[in-house]
């Protein structure tokens, strides 16, 4: 699941990352902070040349190989700007990527889905229980969530009851919604395979 190219660290994004980490690790080497932001270490000295003439960073040489870093009030500032700046494109993100959910779930209540079963306890059910949770525009109510997990049963996610599959059958609702992105098709086939009615599976990633 967080398998993505959404968040491919552009220049910008690696400045944010270079400034913050030498914040927080003045004695850290080009080496570290290579493996921190994915380049090689000749890209580091070429940034960090770049930051120092612009002031963000100063350059405290213990020994001839020892280097402490220190991020500089002007470096601090653009620090500052720069995170805002991503937090506000997060925003940006987050605000897309929640009204298509918003969409997906007013055409199934549209569609007479009014009390759904999720299946899958993880990252997905966590997203989509907190848009519908706080506010998404819909009466869709979400009765529990189904898990193979043992561990998981009895539990809640986002205040709502994980429980088995073999428990479907208690809870009175008008479709099963598959809240897994890895397991979407063997659980789909399972609910099949069990006698589940095909025509009340819902799935987000595939067409239903």
């Amino acid at each position: 699941m967080r398998e993505n190219g959404f968040f491919l660290p552009t220049p910008k994004y690696k400045e944010l990352m270079i400034l913050n980490y030498i914040e927080q690790n003045p004695d850290t080497t080009q080496k570290e902070l290579g493996k921190e932001i994915g380049a090689a270490a000749s890209m580091i000295n070429a940034y960090l040349d770049d930051y120092e003439a612009n002031g963000y960073i100063t350059r405290e040489y213990i020994t001839s190989k020892t280097v402490k870093y220190h991020i500089t009030p002007k470096g601090l500032k653009r620090k500052n700007f720069l995170n805002i700046s991503f937090i506000e494109q997060l925003m940006d993100m987050h605000k897309l990527a929640r009204e298509g959910i918003e969409f997906f779930f007013r055409e199934l209540e549209q569609r007479n889905f009014k009390k759904l079963l999720l299946y899958g306890a993880g990252e997905v059910a966590e997203i989509i229980l907190g848009v519908l949770k706080y506010g998404s525009g819909t009466n869709i109510d979400i009765v529990a969530v189904v898990d193979d997990d043992l561990e998981k049963r009895g539990t809640t996610i986002v205040g709502y009851p994980i429980i088995s599959s073999v428990d479907i059958k208690k809870y009175e609702h008008d479709g099963i919604f598959i809240s897994s992105y890895t397991y979407e098709d063997s659980i789909k086939q399972q609910l099949v395979k069990k006698g589940y009615n095909k025509e009340k599976i819902l799935t987000f990633f595939t067409e239903s």
